[in-house]
């Protein structure tokens, strides 16, 4: 059965999320445990309300500018971000 728009668009939001958390936020750790979201905040320069948003992985629609810090925070252009989102997508429906 196909998905509808709302279905893809929350599919699409929620595995948005699980790659930023996976590839980007998961990784951080400080004296090998995770951050504080204060810590995370002062890492990667994303605010502490968006930064428990994004930990949750589910129900938030991430805006363009998180995005572009999750880049910046990471050294990367829009087009790699990208990249390795679609690349985590199509591993993810493989697994499938």
């Amino acid at each position: 059965m196909a998905k509808t728009k709302d279905e893809e668009t929350e599919y699409f939001n929620k595995n948005l999320l699980l790659f930023i958390n996976v590839k980007f936020l998961s990784p951080i750790t400080i004296d090998g445990r995770p951050p504080s979201i204060r810590e995370y905040e002062t890492i990667t320069s994303i605010g502490r309300g968006t930064i428990d948003k994004l930990l949750k992985t589910e129900g938030y629609d991430v805006p363009m500018s998180t995005i572009r810090k999750v880049c910046k925070y990471a050294k990367i252009s829009l087009s790699e971000f990208f990249t390795m989102f679609e690349a985590y997508l199509q591993e993810k429906k493989l697994k499938q």
